[in-house]
């Protein structure tokens, strides 16, 4: 053993240190973030997709007290000339609720239902059109 000079030892705590001082750090910054940054709910996402990546315009849902009710928030826009309104439900069983309530209207081929999103469409959508909705989908 050297004296004067670095040990194995003394090498691993410097590792051990540095390492440990690195993880901190990220720790930190990781929190910092938290604190300062919402996370996009599931709508904020569809909007999004509705908006840039499909270039369609969204809108606030009006007039529509199923939509309304419906805990992930809704919204409302034209797909290659039809109306479409999603409400987005945060479990499956409020999904289940939106369609159920939409049903009793009678809606029939208007109302798409998949996963947590709820689409009554006016007039009835063609596959291309629901194949847009579909994508924006999280």
């Amino acid at each position: 053993m050297a004296r004067g000079g670095i040990t194995e030892r003394r090498a691993a705590r410097l590792g051990l240190v540095g390492a440990l001082v690195v993880v901190l750090a990220q720790l930190v910054v990781a929190s910092a973030w938290s604190l300062t940054h919402d996370d996009p709910t599931l709508l904020d996402l569809t909007r999004r997709c509705l908006e840039r990546e499909k270039g369609l315009v969204v809108e606030a849902t009006a007039g529509d007290r199923v939509a309304a009710s419906a805990g992930g928030g809704t919204l409302r826009t034209v797909v290659e000339g039809g109306l479409v309104t999603i409400a987005l439900a945060t479990s499956e069983a409020e999904a289940e609720r939106l369609r159920a309530a939409y049903a009793a209207g009678d809606p029939g081929p208007r109302l798409d239902v998949r996963g947590r999103y709820v689409a009554l469409w006016l007039p009835p959508r063609s596959p291309t059109q629901r194949q847009v909705t579909y994508d924006c989908a999280y």
